[in-house]
């Protein structure tokens, strides 16, 4: 059987109500099911002939004939395998089992989450009370001011008296150190303190496991938590796969309480905006999403743009469409000092409309 181009998966799983819950949210994620196993034996027969093994493979505890010799051998193979329980009984013969999920978030986290832990245990969801406010911030393409706008948000919130948390989460490229004159944002087992109520931590290969933990501990620590998130590309591939340029994506999609899109309105942006509106329509993440509008420009054909980003991003119903000016002679000031604009040009037009966004986290 050849290899799909979308993610796969196997269901073996005997309530037919949580068994078409679940085959249905995979379908509706664009992941192709394979096959829905009705027993352990027609599941063996089907996984036997197939020549490349599923990316996920899912099994409810009271299938019938499961054998637990032949459920470990599939588990020490590397196939990612989530078994559910029917009841808290079952925990006794499967310790390694989660409650069955209700809601399609929940299931499609999980297995998000275990497409970058190539092993059976990923960590049961836990419903906790949380102090941060999270607020991921990424680009729709290239040069879009994702960087300046995530750290010119961080300072006016941390100007506030809030303990803050800047996250520099772009894979392919991080600057936040660079822009603010840091060093060792990379290396820190911890976070590093850069201003008055502001801390950082650059994603790492080397350390994107441990920033994962600190994430998850920092949202009881910070008042707010900023992540650069970089630009979106090819959203559904990077929620399904392996790599861990992804880490962060992933983690804001099941744990972010906002995710802003920024995108010049101009011809590339209101393309990359309708891209990424489609993509974000077939792809369930718990973050508000809303869509900011970078530097948009005066004049005729400037208002033919803003009308086409407006059209592009209200496709998917956004939380809010937020705007800024143009200014690119503040945002190179305030890169040569390696500085935020309040503090390179504080009366500057772009600072007042970036602390105005400011004043929309949360709201």
């Amino acid at each position: 059987m050849a290899k799909s181009e979308h993610a796969s998966a196997v269901t073996a799983i005997h309530g037919s109500d949580f068994e078409s819950f679940a085959a249905s949210t995979l379908f509706s994620q664009g992941w192709n099911v394979l096959y829905r196993a009705l027993d352990w034996v027609s599941l063996n027969e089907f996984l036997q002939g197939l020549e490349t093994q599923p990316d996920v493979l899912l099994i409810s505890t009271d299938l019938e004939g499961l054998d637990h010799q032949s459920l470990h051998k599939l588990t020490n193979s590397g196939m990612r395998i989530f078994i559910f329980r029917k009841s808290d009984v079952d925990l006794l013969q499967f310790p390694d089992s989660f409650a069955q999920p209700t809601v399609a978030l929940e299931l499609i986290a999980m297995i998000r989450g275990s497409m970058r832990r190539p092993m059976l245990r990923v960590s049961e969801p836990v419903t906790q009370q949380t102090r941060a406010h999270v607020l991921a911030i990424a680009a729709a393409h290239a040069g879009a001011g994702c960087t300046s706008l995530s750290i010119n948000i961080a300072t006016e919130l941390s100007l506030l008296a809030k303990k803050v948390l800047i996250i520099d989460g772009n894979a392919f490229s991080p600057t936040i150190a660079i822009l603010l004159g840091q060093q060792g944002l990379n290396s820190a087992k911890s976070f590093q303190k850069i201003a008055n109520n502001m801390w950082a931590l650059e994603v790492t290969q080397e350390n994107a496991a441990e920033s994962i933990a600190l994430l998850d501990a920092a949202k009881m620590e910070f008042d707010y938590i900023i992540i650069d998130s970089g630009v979106i590309s090819e959203l559904a591939q990077v929620l399904r796969g392996q790599r861990w340029t992804g880490e962060i994506l992933v983690w804001v999609t099941s744990q972010a309480d906002e995710l802003w899109i920024i995108a010049k309105s101009n011809r590339v942006g209101v393309e990359r905006v309708r891209k990424i509106s489609q993509a974000l329509s077939q792809n369930s993440m718990k973050p508000a999403i809303s869509f900011v509008q970078a530097m948009s420009a005066q004049g005729k054909r400037g208002a033919i743009y803003d009308e086409a980003f407006l059209a592009a991003a209200r496709t998917i119903g956004p939380k809010k469409i937020l705007a800024y000016p143009a200014d690119s002679r503040s945002i190179a000031m305030a890169e040569n000092e390696q500085t935020s604009l309040y503090e390179s040009n504080e009366r500057s037009l772009l600072r007042k409309s970036i602390a105005s966004l400011a004043g929309e986290v949360g709201g």
